[in-house]
Parts: structure tokens; C-alpha cells; sequence
């Protein structure tokens, strides 16, 4: 049964890195943007995380014959500070046929700390792919419909205990000021996180 998984964890990563290089080079288009602008997201009690800012992408393709719906976040979370990229993939509109990924089902995820998880997933297809996705929505009507409609970076407002976090302030500035890229970079990037922290200090 693991050497099934192994093999469909292998093929669905094919896939992505060809969409993706596709995409790249002009012969694939997506359509049906959607963005759901950065955001701070309270957890359950019970989560090991209790909360992370966050930015979400859904998007449309259609490729050999069928139509794929690709869904990803990116998404910091607290008090760890470590950045994830995870999603969906389907096709044809088949929950059965669909693939879950993300940089923390690998091992290597827990055990390293937030400032080498760059490095580490540097040749990953779901952060190639992740760049991608950006790439794709940067400039796009989908991306300031987005920022347009999100009237709150919270919908329930946020704790004294988060809202004094610099790292909580500058998703909000980012939010604000429709930085959709730079929320992108300091997701894996710590350094370019030090830099914008440097714009609320």
C-alpha cells in the first residue's frame, strides 16, 4: 500500500511541476481567478498552532483533456513563526480524484526550525509552483477584487496577546497596503521578513 502512495505522490508532483513550467512558458492559461487577501485566522483551542495570517488562491486549468481546480495557501503560523504552503488539486470535478499537499506533511518540515525551512524545500515543486500561482494573479483583477472586498484583516478582531506581535502588525500592513508579494516572500524567506518588520519599528 506505501509503494501506491509513494508512486501517486510522484505522479501528482510530476503533474504540478509540468503545470507550472506550462504556465511559465505561455502554453497553459488559468482562468477562474480567486484570491482571498491576507488575513488573520484564530484556531481551535486544540490546534497546535493557535493562530496564523494567511493568503488563499483557487484557480482553473484545463490540460490533456481534463479540468483541474487548483486550491493553495500560504499561510504563517503562531507562536512557531514557521511559514507553510499547502493545498488541492482535483480533476473533472472529482473529490475522489484529488491531491493533498503541503511543505509540513514532509518530515523535514518539523524537524527544523522556521529559519532553514528555505532552504531546505528550495527545490520543491509546491514552492515552484506556489511562485507560479503569484506570478499568475499579480496585477490581475482577481487580486485588487480581492484587496476590494476585505474590509477586515480579522473578522473577529484579535487578542491583545496577538496584536502586539510585529509579525501580526505587518500582516496587517501588508493587507493594507495590497502587498500580496511581499506576504508571498516572508513566508519561507526570515531574512526578508526582518526587513519589513523594519517598516513598523
Amino acid at each position: 500500500m506505501e509503494m501506491y502512495r509513494e508512486i501517486d505522490k510522484e505522479t501528482m508532483e510530476m503533474l504540478l511541476d509540468s503545470l507550472a513550467d506550462r504556465t511559465l512558458s505561455g502554453k497553459q492559461k488559468w482562468e477562474e481567478l480567486d484570491y482571498k487577501p491576507i488575513s488573520f485566522v484564530r484556531e481551535d483551542e486544540d490546534s497546535e498552532n493557535e493562530a496564523f495570517i494567511s493568503q488563499m488562491f483557487e484557480m482553473k486549468i484545463d490540460f490533456n483533456g481534463r479540468q483541474y481546480v487548483l486550491e493553495v495557501m500560504e499561510q504563517i503560523a503562531f507562536p512557531s513563526g514557521k511559514g507553510d504552503i499547502s493545498g488541492m488539486i482535483t480533476f473533472n470535478g472529482d473529490q475522489w480524484g484529488k491531491y493533498d499537499f503541503a511543505l509540513s506533511f514532509d518530515e523535514q518540515y518539523d524537524e527544523n526550525g522556521l529559519e532553514q525551512l528555505r532552504e531546505i524545500f528550495a527545490d520543491s515543486v509546491i514552492v515552484k509552483l506556489m511562485e507560479t500561482v503569484v506570478t499568475v494573479f499579480e496585477g490581475t483583477e482577481a487580486e485588487s477584487q480581492g484587496f476590494s472586498y476585505a474590509r477586515y484583516y480579522c473578522q473577529k478582531g484579535i487578542e491583545p496577546k496577538w496584536k502586539q506581535m510585529p509579525l501580526v502588525k505587518i500582516g496587517e500592513k501588508l493587507m493594507i497596503e495590497k502587498r500580496m508579494r511581499d506576504f508571498h516572500r516572508i513566508v519561507l524567506d526570515v531574512d526578508y521578513r526582518e526587513e519589513l518588520l523594519k517598516e513598523i519599528s
